[in-house]
């Protein structure tokens, strides 16, 4: 039988396209970053390209070695479209995604299950706006380095919703299933400007408010705004484990985007 693989699309332009260059990057940023006493229950992270959000991201990351290294654990993968745009949910139609690093299986199971019990969503499992995009791709090698049996649901959104995400994420979200939201912050400021209109994304996390958002610009601001609700319903804990621009990490401040890594943790 044939295995349906999605191939990379972004390695050799967000990320070392030979498995050798990609772990010794992943290594550098994860070695770097704290490790602190939380079990997230869900991440936020940045998906630029490694140079520039990388060391943010891996701080996101570090904190899953906390988990439960005897247990399988789905990850649930939530990023926006930026090629393709259609209205909706897009789960792909693949069972497995390739890095460098080898193959991570897709848990088909669990979204034929969702796509057949919510069949009044705007759901498709069109591969096109997963093709080309990186929200969800760059996340992946992370995953494969702190984690050592795990699978993925991958969903792309394009117009939608965000109380509709945040259905998804209650309907997938149980003790072995971690949540991953993709999304930058602010582009394309000079760096004070940047921080000025991230300092609202912060406060959002912060205070697991979502009023902070109105003032704060992010490409996955859906995602972003349905964890964050989620996470007020629920009585989970939130924390800004890093906040940096491009022009902390790769030195050019004059037009930036802006990276945080966010964990929502049960106290």
């Amino acid at each position: 039988m044939v295995k349906t693989v999605r191939k990379p699309a972004v390695s050799n332009l967000f990320y070392p396209g030979d498995k050798e260059g990609l772990l010794y990057m992943l290594r550098t940023f994860l070695d770097k970053a704290p490790l602190y006493n939380i079990k997230p229950e869900a991440l936020v992270s940045p998906h630029a390209g490694y140079i520039y959000s990388g060391e943010v991201a891996a701080v996101g990351y570090k904190q899953l070695l906390n988990l439960d290294k005897n247990k399988h654990h789905d990850i649930l993968l939530i990023g926006p479209s930026h090629y393709v745009p259609f209205k909706g949910l897009s789960f792909g139609f693949y069972e497995y995604w390739e890095t460098p690093l080898g193959l991570v299986k897709v848990n088909t199971k669990r979204i034929k299950n969702f796509i057949n019990e919510n069949k009044t969503l705007p759901i498709t499992v069109n591969t096109i706006p997963h093709l080309k995009e990186h929200s969800l791709e760059v996340q992946v090698p992370f995953l494969q380095m702190v984690l050592k049996d795990f699978s993925i649901i991958p969903v792309v959104y394009g117009d939608i919703d965000y109380r509709i995400v945040e259905y998804m994420i209650d309907y997938f979200k149980d003790n072995n299933t971690i949540v991953v939201i993709s999304t930058d912050l602010s582009h394309y400021y000079p760096d004070g400007v940047a921080k000025s209109i991230d300092k609202y994304c912060n406060l959002a996390v912060k205070y697991l408010d979502i009023s902070y958002l109105d003032k704060c610009e992010a490409c996955g601001m859906i995602g972003l705004k349905a964890i964050i609700d989620y996470a007020k319903k629920v009585g989970w804990k939130s924390v800004i484990l890093d906040y940096k621009t491009s022009g902390d990490t790769a030195g050019d401040k004059s037009a930036v985007v802006g990276y945080g890594s966010y964990a929502f943790y049960k106290e």
